[in-house]
């Protein structure tokens, strides 16, 4: 490490550097380090994923809480005004409404921690209106009523909101959305992720 940052120009002198035998062991010692307080932060660097998470999600010593882990992207758009947080684009492949809720408040969270003191949260479906049929719009609605009574805080939410006017106050106005969020959200939360398929072409 230690080359490669004299390679690079990389001062290490006020970096602590901690030896370890190998991948899994790095892992383990990097969650005891945030679990003691002596490190604010984890970044796989070359590990491979799930090394890593094996070691966040150990339930001994790992981080575990007693909420659901998520992820969240942060994006900055051109055209966009500040930076979007969508959640979750990488752990819960079909989360359920207690995951989701979850995933809320964790985003929520890290908005917080970041210093965006009351986020607000579109919650995305295909469609903006509620629709017994379409889980998404059912889970949205519910989401809304348990920030309404305090089981998810510190955000302003709305949904159901489909893409365009969750992030165009144009699109939003256009389809008569009264809403504090549509189109100024700072959190998507999307229904479901799915890897991308690439096709031969022909």
């Amino acid at each position: 490490m230690r080359t490669l940052a004299a390679q690079h120009g990389l001062d290490l002198r006020h970096h602590t550097l901690i030896d370890a035998p190998h991948s899994h062991a790095a892992a383990a010692q990097a969650v005891a380090l945030v679990r003691e307080g002596r490190a604010a932060m984890l970044m796989k660097g070359s590990l491979h994923t799930d090394e890593l998470m094996s070691a966040v999600l150990d339930r001994r010593c790992g981080l575990r809480t007693e909420r659901r882990l998520s992820h969240v992207f942060i994006m900055k758009v051109d055209s966009y005004p500040r930076h979007l947080y969508i959640t979750d684009a990488a752990i819960n492949i079909e989360p359920d409404l207690s995951a989701k809720a979850d995933i809320c408040q964790n985003a929520i969270d890290l908005c917080h921690a970041l210093g965006i003191a009351v986020p607000k949260v579109a919650i995305l479906a295909a469609v903006e209106t509620i629709n017994p049929h379409m889980r998404s719009t059912l889970d949205a609605a519910a989401l809304c009523k348990m920030a309404d009574r305090g089981q998810i805080r510190g955000a302003i939410l709305d949904g159901p909101l489909a893409f365009d006017n969750a992030i165009s106050r144009v699109a939003a106005e256009s389809k008569g959305i009264v809403s504090a969020v549509a189109g100024d959200p700072d959190i998507l939360l999307v229904p479901v992720w799915k890897r991308a398929t690439c096709w031969p072409s022909n």
